[in-house]
């Protein structure tokens, strides 16, 4: 498995996919266990405007921009995924993007079998680490996923903040300092896992929802911010929707 450390600690292979033509967002949906706002159907930004940062584009929306966005209420509410399985879901998006950065396969089905986690890889994955052929798109979009399995490792404290979207994960940290080494057990990092507040959860998922449905908005009006990183924003998404509902990892919908 040593393959593994192979892999690329900064520069990936495929440029970033563009951004699909998204209506604009919806009505906020019901989720009386959070009482949180929700973005509205119309933005400030509804007309063409001239370019802004992403940083000026989320404070006029009234989006927290700091590192860390503020705590919510939940009234008590958890979250629908223990500690265990999101360690065990970073694990398996980490062998995902390994080998859409080129690692054998066959090497990253070994090691999730012989750490008995294969059972938790999902069907799509395990297709994609099955297939014979895997064309750039594909190999392109499981390297993406390394910004979800960022997003989990927040939502664990392995890492400090998120921030806004506007950067890639610091994947030669997370190859080389956070995730366990290539070939190694990984009881302890799964055992150790704790997940952070469910106040602080939804604070962050909640910033994450809010500029995902902005980010659709702007994209219909043509006045989304140059350095905002769509596919972070969308993986980040996704890992939130995943963490807080019951969907199957390849079921998940990050409808806004």
């Amino acid at each position: 498995m040593d393959a593994i450390a192979g892999l690329p600690a900064r520069d990936r292979e495929c440029s970033k996919p563009a951004v699909p033509p998204f209506p604009p967002c919806s009505s906020p949906r019901p989720r009386a266990e959070y009482p949180c706002v929700r973005c509205p159907a119309v933005g400030v930004f509804a007309g063409k405007l001239p370019m802004v940062s992403t940083r000026e584009w989320a404070a006029a929306h009234g989006v927290c921009v700091d590192d860390r966005a503020p705590f919510v209420d939940v009234d008590g509410q958890e979250t629908s995924r223990p500690a265990r399985d999101v360690a065990i879901r970073t694990l398996i998006l980490h062998c995902v993007a390994a080998v859409g950065y080129g690692v054998d396969p066959q090497l990253v089905i070994e090691w999730l079998q012989d750490q008995t986690l294969w059972e938790y890889v999902s069907p799509q994955e395990q297709a994609f680490l099955h297939a014979e052929n895997r064309s750039p798109q594909v190999c392109c979009a499981a390297q993406w996923r390394q910004e979800a399995e960022w997003t989990l490792l927040w939502c664990l404290d392995r890492v400090e903040s998120l921030g806004l979207p506007t950067h890639t994960c610091d994947t030669a940290r997370l190859v080389n300092e956070i995730m366990p080494a290539p070939g190694d057990p990984v009881d302890a990092f799964v055992s150790s896992a704790t997940l952070r507040s469910p106040e602080e959860l939804l604070g962050e998922e909640d910033r994450t929802y809010n500029l995902h449905c902005y980010a659709r908005q702007a994209y219909s009006a043509g006045n989304m911010p140059d350095d905002l990183m769509y596919d972070v924003l969308f993986q980040r998404h996704y890992a939130f929707e995943w963490l807080g509902g019951e969907d199957d990892w390849d079921d998940v919908q990050t409808d806004t």
